[in-house]
């Protein structure tokens, strides 16, 4: 569906866009940026002439959907049954981003690898670089650490109550995109845009950027638990830790998580004891 608002109207014109800019959110079977595959994506296209195209798909994953990942988006095993194969939609969605720039929430660290994935497995080999990416989390990150919600309660001024959806993300996001690039003059420059989205490695704890360090603590960027710290979820939701050991992510991953909950075992042990102690 092509259409004209007036919010998206906003955006070429804020970022002197040369080439379209592709909004977009997707909700997948899991977390793993490897094995998992996505149910849900909707993008919001925009064109440097102000033309815009929107558009919400619900894809077959032909794998199952977490029971974790259920939760999050609402969308059951038995709704995909008969919704299109990602394969069966491939070259449209090639052709909605190739060569463009690309924005969204946290999609550098979760949405734009699993898409890559999921071309590669078609043979498509879809590649971009940081220069193409414009993350409000990220540029958010860099002032102060939000979640989608509270980010957009933050620069939006109004309270969203939309369910966790590809869809209601996509245009939380694109909201958000449109109040930074008029609250920050500095991120209509894509010098700077770039630098925001290629920071140090001293920031994250790992290579692949799922962690990051705030207040020498390391903090989750991905998952439900994004922007909390490891060692809070090591202690309220141990389950949560011993599912990612299981799961498909790198042994640096999983060491993080190991050390974690050593620390979290030890502070128990040294409850134990003081209350022995004091008894």
């Amino acid at each position: 569906m092509f259409i004209k608002k007036n919010i998206y109207k906003k955006i070429p014109k804020l970022l002197k866009l040369e080439k379209p800019l592709v909004v977009f959110d997707i909700e997948t079977t899991g977390l793993s940026l490897s094995a998992d595959k996505i149910v849900e994506l909707a993008y919001i296209k925009i064109w440097p002439s102000g033309m815009t195209k929107t558009e919400d798909i619900y894809l077959n994953p032909e794998i199952k959907i977490s029971l974790e990942a259920q939760a999050v988006h609402g969308i059951k095993n038995r709704d995909v049954k008969n919704w299109p194969k990602f394969r069966d939609k491939s070259q449209e969605l090639w052709d909605v981003f190739s060569n463009c720039y690309y924005s969204g929430f946290n999609i550098i660290n979760f949405d734009l690898p699993v898409l890559r994935r999921e071309f590669i497995r078609m043979g498509m080999d879809f590649d971009y670089n940081t220069d193409q990416i414009i993350d409000t989390r990220e540029i958010f990150l860099k002032l102060v650490p939000r979640t989608l919600r509270t980010t957009y309660e933050y620069y939006c001024k109004k309270i969203s109550r939309r369910q966790h959806r590809a869809v209601n993300d996509t245009n939380l996001a694109l909201e958000i995109l449109v109040c930074q690039l008029e609250k920050y003059k500095e991120i209509r420059d894509w010098e700077f845009i770039n630098k925001v989205h290629k920071p140090s490695n001293d920031d994250y704890s790992d290579s692949t950027r799922k962690f990051y360090w705030l207040r020498s603590e390391a903090y989750f960027a991905f998952s439900k638990y994004i922007d909390k710290p490891l060692i809070q979820v090591a202690k309220d939701d141990p389950k949560f830790l011993e599912w990612i050991l299981k799961s498909d992510f790198s042994e640096e991953i999983k060491n993080i998580i190991r050390q974690a909950q050593e620390r979290e075992k030890q502070k128990e042990r040294l409850l134990d004891k003081f209350i022995k102690i004091k008894k």
